[in-house]
């Protein structure tokens, strides 16, 4: 065997070299190394549930959360009001003949109010409930024939509402006659009819003379 270190001969089962002395054993060597294999686990197949006998399977319903409803307030409509009863004359009336005949349509009327002034006039105040102009007119026509005296020269008939007696104004209407009033060689009696309180935009006026 030759040494590995000085290149000298050796007998083959020489520990050590006879040239240079140097050690002629083989260093011990370890197996070489191998990676640990890692074994994978025998495939299964997964179980199945047995067959029921004679019953399908369902399957389990899943419930889903209710939904809350806002419950929508009710809006209540009020219903239409009844149509404005018609007059039994034309209206506005352009004669005394077409407002005489009005007054078949006038509503019942109170008195809350019946004073004198400066001896020839006299103002009447009623009280009844809101209707339509030719109504208005009607009730204060009746109203006049019902509280009017010869001696008064000047009768003012102020219709007024039930719920609101307490105003100075009318709100219901008026009625302004005059007796004996001179119209250029003539003499007249006029009356002027006014509906509501006079200011509103469908208030009616009428002036008419006998």
């Amino acid at each position: 065997m030759r040494c590995p270190y000085c290149g000298g001969f050796n007998p083959d089962q020489a520990p050590y070299c006879r040239h240079c002395g140097r050690d002629l054993k083989p260093p011990a060597s370890s197996p070489p190394y191998q990676p640990a294999s890692r074994q994978q686990p025998p495939y299964q197949q997964p179980r199945q549930a047995p067959p029921s006998q004679g019953r399908p399977v369902s399957a389990t319903p899943v419930q889903q959360p209710a939904q809350t409803r806002t419950r929508q307030p009710e809006v209540s409509v009020a219903p239409p009001p009844p149509p404005a009863p018609e007059p039994p004359a034309p209206f506005p009336p352009r004669t005394m003949e077409q407002l005489q005949a009005l007054e078949q349509g006038a509503l019942a009327y109170t008195v809350v109010e019946s004073t004198v002034s400066d001896g020839r006039k006299k103002i009447v105040r009623i009280a009844y409930a809101k209707g339509v102009p030719w109504q208005q007119v009607a009730t204060l026509l009746k109203a006049f024939k019902e509280q009017q005296e010869e001696r008064f020269d000047t009768v003012i008939i102020q219709g007024f509402l039930d719920q609101n007696t307490s105003v100075y104004s009318f709100t219901n209407g008026q009625l302004y006659f005059d007796r004996n009033v001179r119209l250029g060689g003539l003499t007249t009696d006029r009356y002027q009819i006014e509906t509501g309180n006079g200011y509103e935009s469908d208030s009616v006026r009428i002036v008419l003379t006998e």
